[in-house]
């Protein structure tokens, strides 16, 4: 009995583009790889019809990078707004220590 082999994701792609680009045989590659015909088959649909899904991500990932940037921007408005608030208290501070050293 033979052990299943694992691929990793970087080797699978490599195959598939391999057989894509039509450069060697499947035959080739096969040998090459050890890879059955039909494994090579699927990984390739696969690839071709996943692909996309990859150009999809980049939207995504600067739709994500504009949502950070709003949530950092409303932060640094909160540090300000805080900022201000603890200086005006620490001033009513002061100036309530400094009258009860008067009575």
């Amino acid at each position: 009995m033979t052990q299943k082999k694992k691929w990793s994701a970087a080797k699978k792609f490599e195959i598939a583009l391999l057989a894509i680009k039509g450069e060697t045989t499947l035959n080739e590659i096969c040998k090459h790889y050890q890879v059955a015909p039909s494994q090579i088959h699927a990984w390739k649909k696969e690839l071709l019809s996943r692909g996309a899904e990859l150009f999809g991500k980049e939207g995504k990932t600067k739709k994500t990078n504009l949502n950070h940037e709003d949530a950092q921007r409303k932060l640094y408005e909160k540090i300000g707004q805080l900022t201000v608030e603890r200086d005006f208290l620490k001033k009513g501070w002061e100036r309530f220590q400094g009258n009860k050293d008067e009575d």
